[in-house]
C-alpha cells in the first residue's frame, strides 16, 4: 500500500521549516499579514517546490531573497 505524504504544516516556511509569520494561518485578516506590505522576491517564489506550491506561506527572511544569478550572455 502506498504511503501518503505527510500533511503540509501552514505554519512553516516550506524552504527553510521555520515560522512564516502568516497572519491567515493565525486565523488573523489577510491584511494584517507581513506580505501585504513587503515585496516578495521572485527568486523566492521560484524556489518552491511544486509540491508544497500555493499551500503555504514563505517566511519573511526566504521572501527577501536575492534574485537569482543570470547566465551570461553567450559572447559575440
Amino acid at each position: 500500500m502506498p504511503r501518503s505524504a505527510p500533511p503540509i504544516d501552514l505554519t512553516r516556511c516550506p524552504l527553510c521549516g521555520r515560522s512564516n509569520q502568516c497572519a491567515v494561518s493565525a486565523a488573523l485578516p489577510p491584511e494584517d499579514c507581513w506580505c501585504m506590505s513587503t515585496p516578495i522576491s521572485p527568486a523566492a517564489l521560484a524556489q518552491i517546490p511544486d509540491s508544497v506550491r500555493n499551500q503555504s506561506c514563505l517566511c519573511p527572511a526566504c521572501a527577501a531573497l536575492p534574485p537569482l544569478p543570470r547566465a551570461d550572455p553567450a559572447p559575440i
